[in-house]
C-alpha cells in the first residue's frame, strides 16, 4: 500500500479473550477508537492490534489510554518502516511486517 493509502486495521481476538460477545465488543471499541483517532498512525500504515485477556474491561477512554501510551513507540516503528520502504510492487510484501499493539491491562 503507498504512503498515501490510509492507514488500516485489523484485529485479533481469540477465545481466550472472552465469548463471541466480549470479542466482538472489544472489536467494535477498537474500531472506533480508530475512527476517532485518524491520526493515531500515519497514512499507509496498517496496525495490528491483537487482544489480551482482560481486553473485555476496557471501555473507549480505556482503549484511547492504552493506545496514548504506546503511541511513541508505534510512531518509532511507522517511521522506520515507512523509511526502508522500497518503492514498487516489493514494498506491498514488506507493510505485513508493520507495527503492533496489543490491548489489554499491563
Amino acid at each position: 500500500m503507498p504512503a498515501s493509502a490510509p492507514s488500516r486495521l485489523g484485529i485479533v481476538a481469540t477465545r481466550k479473550v472472552g465469548d463471541a460477545t466480549m470479542r466482538n465488543r472489544i472489536k467494535r471499541v477498537c474500531r472506533e477508537c480508530f475512527r476517532l483517532w485518524p491520526g493515531f498512525v500515519p497514512d499507509g500504515i496498517d496496525l495490528v492490534v491483537i487482544a489480551r485477556e482482560g481486553a473485555d474491561a476496557l471501555t473507549l477512554d480505556g482503549v484511547r489510554d492504552e493506545w496514548s501510551r504506546a503511541r511513541p513507540a508505534l510512531l518509532k516503528r511507522c517511521a522506520n518502516v515507512l523509511r526502508a520502504k522500497p518503492e514498487g510492487a516489493a514494498a506491498a510484501s514488506q507493510e505485513r511486517a508493520g507495527p503492533r499493539k496489543a490491548v489489554g491491562p499491563a
